[in-house]
């Protein structure tokens, strides 16, 4: 009967010990993840940028991306984001930009501010730790 129980001690303390080693120390897990998405709506061109380390050069980069995609100068930051969801939305003559921790909350958010109808999301995009 001991060596049963000693039996079954050492597959439980075996498994804990298993799924132990796959959980990361609750720091690895989190960090904070930047984005933004950066636009010349004249141009009708944007740029996006994800899992910078932080805001500013998530806005950088965005604005580098929407320059080179054709925007030149006139490149502007519309929304930026930690650990979240930017949207854009797109209408006959109108943008709307959104964003939230959740993909669903950021392209709620772009519709929303899009005041033309028939807007549908355009573009999305995430960082790593956003929330489902």
């Amino acid at each position: 009967m001991k060596r049963m129980f000693t039996s079954a001690a050492v597959l439980v303390a075996t498994t804990a010990g298993l799924f132990a080693g796959n959980i990361a120390p609750a720091q690895a897990q989190g960090g904070n993840y930047y984005g933004a998405i950066a636009a010349n709506v004249r141009a009708g061109v944007y740029g996006y940028a994800q899992d910078y380390d932080s805001y500013s050069a998530a806005r950088s980069a965005a604005i580098n991306a929407c320059a080179g995609a054709g925007g030149g100068g006139g490149c502007a930051v519309k929304v930026s984001y930690r650990n979240g969801c930017g949207a854009i939305s797109i209408s006959k003559g109108w943008w709307g930009f959104g964003s939230a921790s959740t993909l669903q909350g950021a392209k709620r958010e772009a519709l929303n501010a899009n005041p033309g109808a028939g807007a549908f999301i355009k573009h999305w995009n995430c960082t790593s730790n956003y929330s489902l």
